[in-house]
């Protein structure tokens, strides 16, 4: 019997960046074990065509509107998935529809989006960092203020700093001139906390020598968006 499935999911960046996150980066969000082909692995877009994990067509794209809209067929045209990107004021709402779907065999969507939805998250929590790194920058103290939790603790191989504390001397902190994050990590602590480990290879103004440093952040969800509650820095693999 052939009947339509499908899965909703709503992820915290915008239409154009939740479309490009689905159609660009499928191989870091698709789990390997899921697919709605006979072929293993994530599908990936590649022009007008519908690949499979291991490069064979599958399909080709019928709509391709970079924001709102994507449409594609699979299995010589005998199914069709149609998905839409609407913008609420969290975000996007994610909403798939697959049509001419067995629907005597579970259908994948679920646990797809789900991974989609989780990837989405990290990018958001990446750029979270992005931000304060642009405050130090800046010398915005106003920012750490904002976005700092009240107990918030910042520990650096110098010392250690309360949020006051690093309030007070953000804007003597000198520029960074590179901050080259070379690995990340994100753990999933529930809906609202987040653990992100990163390695950098840093320089600033105050210091021409480049450093090799491993910094541990985590960041709670409130209602004003993602806040820093506690930064560890601590110094990289120099070898």
């Amino acid at each position: 019997m052939r009947d339509e499935a499908g899965a909703i999911v709503e992820v915290g960046i915008r239409p154009g960046d939740a479309f490009e996150v689905f159609t660009r980066d499928t191989d870091k969000w698709w789990r390997s074990d899921r697919s709605i082909t006979d072929h293993a692995g994530p599908l990936r877009f590649d022009g007008d065509r519908v690949l499979a994990g291991d490069g064979t067509e599958v399909g080709r794209v019928r709509v391709w509107e970079a924001g709102p809209r994507l449409v594609f067929s699979y299995g010589g045209g005998q199914a069709e998935v149609e998905v839409r990107f609407e913008e609420i004021p969290t975000g996007t709402r994610v909403v798939l529809r697959h049509y001419g779907w067995d629907a005597s065999a579970p259908g994948p969507w679920a646990s797809v989006l789900a991974g989609f939805a989780r990837h989405s998250l990290e990018r958001v929590l990446l750029a979270r960092i992005g931000d304060f790194l642009d405050a130090i920058g800046n010398g915005d103290a106003a920012f750490f203020e904002r976005n700092l939790t009240d107990d918030a603790l910042l520990i650096f191989p110098g010392g250690t700093y309360t949020k006051q504390q690093c309030v007070a001397e953000m804007s003597d902190h000198p520029p960074y001139v590179k901050y080259d994050i070379e690995e990340s990590w994100i753990v999933h602590l529930g809906e609202s906390t987040a653990v992100i480990s990163h390695r950098a290879r840093i320089m600033h103004a105050g210091n021409a020598a480049e450093r090799s440093i491993v910094v541990t952040s985590v960041l709670v969800r409130e209602d004003d968006g993602w806040l820093m509650a506690l930064n560890q820095w601590t110094a990289g693999d120099e070898n």
